[in-house]
């Protein structure tokens, strides 16, 4: 079965960081007959960018359409990537807060605008980012479960042979500042920097399932911030552009304070820091504890890593059983975006 509808629909808001935009035809193919050859709800969308404040351009070789209300360049990627959030997310159960806060357009101009002025200026890291200080403070020598998130730039020696140090500064600067907007923003909090890596945690709270789901969408708004705002800003201003990859993992640690410093101790902040090791560049690999408490819907968007002994042989801290890893499967969607 086939239907074709055609649709013309404006979408505008005062706010200049809104996405404006004319939906200009639906297609939509349903087959659920199962023959070989079959269609089952596919869409295709042809969406026109208003003329009146999208230029289409070409930047560093990459297609994409200049906002000249905001000044910034979106790739045509990234366009893609937003009306394909708005028609079907990746990762269900996104946080209601967040998603309902700020839409992924929004957030790429605002983070484009920070890494601007960063990169320009030099400005001074923003500290009105949630501390964890306050949190650590209230629950010391507490033990609890929370969620550990390690992001890690790849390859940051190689910049460092590359650029000059003020240069490579400016670079890990705003990327440490975009990842913490980001953490904090899915109501998590940066533990600490360590060199070229974020580590944050997220307290777990009484529904597991829903606290794994949200650390696991904050990972994917990592990987989409740095690929498609601060990466766009890095090439306009000559820098090179960054790779990350993401370790999560899900346990009991407890609050210390070591010398003058709070911090986490306990078999998951280890084990976290071994993960993302694993990683590749834009991957993101979760433990089992935070695989097993995911619902269901999310689970078939992880697959299991498959290690050799040598490189992987951490065992289950509680059984004692050899500890799964799972990445998460790069997005397969079943619609068409056409952009004029």
């Amino acid at each position: 079965m086939s239907h074709k509808i055609k649709k013309k629909r404006r979408r505008s808001s005062s706010n200049s960081s809104r996405l404006e935009f004319t939906l200009e035809k639906i297609i939509k193919d349903i087959d659920r007959g199962g023959e070989e050859g079959g269609i089952e709800d596919r869409f295709e969308l042809v969406i026109r960018l208003d003329p009146r404040r999208y230029e289409r351009k070409i930047v560093n070789g990459e297609r994409g359409y200049l906002d000249n209300h905001t000044n910034t360049f979106i790739s045509e990627d990234a366009l893609k990537l937003i009306f394909d959030e708005m028609i079907k997310q990746p990762i269900q159960d996104m946080d209601y807060e967040v998603r309902n806060k700020k839409d992924l357009y929004s957030s790429i101009i605002e983070s484009q605008t920070r890494v601007k002025k960063i990169l320009k200026d030099g400005l001074r890291f923003d500290s009105t980012i949630t501390p964890s200080e306050k949190y650590l403070e209230r629950h010391i020598n507490m033990k609890m479960d929370v969620i550990v998130l390690y992001a890690d730039i790849v390859d940051s020696t190689g910049m460092s042979m590359s650029l000059p140090a003020d240069r490579l500064a400016n670079l890990i600067k705003a990327f440490m500042q975009e990842m913490s907007y980001l953490i904090a923003a899915y109501h998590g909090y940066v533990l600490k920097y360590a060199g070229d890596c974020v580590i944050a945690f997220f307290p777990v709270g009484n529904d597991a399932g829903e606290a794994c789901a949200r650390v696991v969408n904050c990972a994917i708004a990592m990987l989409n911030i740095t690929r498609y705002a601060i990466n766009q800003v890095l090439k306009e201003y000559g820098y090179p552009e960054l790779r990350i990859k993401i370790g999560i993992d899900l346990g009991e640690n407890q609050i210390v304070r070591l010398g003058g410093t709070l911090d986490l101790l306990g078999y998951t902040m280890s084990i976290t820091a071994k993960i993302v090791e694993l990683a590749k560049p834009w991957q993101i690999v979760v433990g089992k504890w935070v695989y097993d408490a995911l619902p269901d819907n999310f689970k078939q968007s992880l697959k299991e890593l498959r290690l050799s002994k040598h490189a992987w042989n951490y065992r289950d801290s509680k059984e004692g059983k050899y500890y799964n890893l799972y990445v998460l499967r790069e997005s397969r969607m079943g619609q068409k975006i056409t952009l004029i």
